[in-house]
């Protein structure tokens, strides 16, 4: 399964970047090992809302539960995500991301911490 990274470079600059999860599983039904989780929590933000250029305290992975967000990182490059994606976080230092909501509904995010990339590698 793919998901897309927010990375960081030994310059400190942000990119994205495809990760692949490995599943196992049957064809009916596939899933990924348990990974541990260090805290979670749950966002609500207004359309409109921006956050600038921030990194994140720990490893992340975020999921879009409503509404919709673009993420910025440092080279520019802006990604859209709505509900169902989701994504990884790991400028934990550097320049880290921009995060604007977008649309008309605010947007439901659920983040969950994680003590080092385990299998999102």
């Amino acid at each position: 399964m793919k998901y897309i990274a927010v990375d960081v470079d030994e310059h400190g600059h942000s990119f994205f970047r495809d990760v692949d999860l490995p599943q196992q599983g049957t064809p009916q039904r596939i899933s990924s090992k348990n990974q541990d989780v260090l805290y979670w929590k749950m966002t609500l933000s207004k359309p409109g809302h921006v956050q600038d250029f921030k990194t994140v305290p720990d490893l992340m992975i975020l999921a879009v539960f409503s509404g919709q967000m673009n993420i910025t990182v440092s080279n520019g490059e802006t990604r859209h995500f709505v509900r169902g994606d989701m994504l990884v976080l790991w400028d934990t230092k550097g320049q880290g991301h921009i995060t604007k909501v977008v649309g008309q509904e605010p947007c439901h995010v659920l983040h969950m911490a994680v003590a080092d990339k385990g299998d999102f590698r």
